[in-house]
């Protein structure tokens, strides 16, 4: 029998469809060229009126992303130990939970993880990644899938960090990039040697 490897996945973009992924690579060119932000850093809403805008944009992710049904038949193989694992403030937490019950969803993760501290994103993922001992985490923010992977992060275990680029990003070299979950989840297949039926 093959080992169950603990597989890590962001939420927006990953397990959920979000268009607007597509502006995160012209906003991060604004940032760094225009305002000459160079240290990773995320936005925080701290009024009403912020987190309200938030909570829209967070509300474009309407659909399961591409690849959920074979995500769920790794879970129900034994072949993945799923957890998700989002950098989403904690104020966004019922949305998340009403989106995994309404596709019914919920019963696939092992762990679900959101930034109940309300961390820099990527500092929390980073986290979450020692603490459950992920091997495998798949993000679609290429400057998290960047920290991330950076050789200076000692984990417990061998990391390999999985992106889901967008059109924009389709042309930066990296590893293991995928243009949507199903092709991620195909690789781990191919790596691992998991059988499926599809």
């Amino acid at each position: 029998m093959k080992r169950r490897i603990k597989l890590g996945l962001d939420f927006d973009g990953v397990v959920a469809y979000n268009p607007f992924r597509l502006v995160r690579a012209p906003w991060a060119y604004f940032k760094r060229r225009i305002l000459k932000v160079r240290k990773l850093t995320f936005f925080y809403p701290k009024n009403n009126l912020e987190k309200y805008i938030w909570k829209i944009l967070h509300d474009s992710s309407i659909l399961p992303a591409n690849g959920t049904e074979i995500l769920e038949e790794l879970v129900t193989g034994k072949s993945v130990e799923a957890h998700l694992i989002t950098g989403r403030y904690r104020f966004l937490n019922n949305h998340l939970y009403n989106f995994l019950d309404k596709y019914e969803m919920r019963n696939i993760f092992k762990s679900i993880n959101f930034n109940k501290r309300d961390i820099q994103p990527h500092i929390f993922k980073e986290e979450l990644i020692r603490k459950l001992g992920i091997e495998v985490f798949v993000e679609d923010n290429w400057d998290i899938v960047e920290y991330l992977s950076d050789k200076k992060r000692k984990y417990p275990n061998k990391v390999k960090i999985f992106w889901i680029y967008n059109l924009i990003d389709r042309y930066r070299e990296y590893k293991y990039k995928y243009p949507y979950l199903e092709k991620a989840l195909r690789e781990i297949i191919k790596i691992y040697g998991y059988p499926i039926s599809k």
